[in-house]
Parts: C-alpha cells; structure tokens; sequence
C-alpha cells in the first residue's frame, strides 16, 4: 500500500499491522517516510482516541 499523505511514497515504505481489539479488527499504517499514522477499522479512518477506547479495560 502507497501512503496517500506524501505523493511518490513507495509502497515498502508503509507499515501495516493488523489486530484486533475488543472484538474490532483494526489496522495501523504508518508510513517511514512522511511519518503518518493512521488506524482504520471496518467503517474507515478512527481516531487514536476511538482505538484507546477500545482498549481500555473495564473494571
């Protein structure tokens, strides 16, 4: 996948993890050269905030 923040941006320069979260499947892409970072779930682009939620434990 090519970073769509920074034109010409190859794709082996894109990290892409991919794992799942209270039962979310979510995507981080980070790209090695414009250092975007970007977390997708099934509905699109999510916030690091919304990924947080997510993660917190309830107790």
């Amino acid at each position: 996948m090519a970073c769509a923040a920074c034109t010409g941006s190859a794709e082996n320069e894109v990290i892409s993890i991919r794992m799942r979260i209270a039962e979310e499947e979510i995507t981080f892409r980070r790209c090695a050269r414009c250092e975007v970072n970007v977390w997708e779930a099934g509905e699109g682009r999510i916030s690091l905030e919304e990924v947080l939620d997510l993660a917190r434990v309830s107790r």
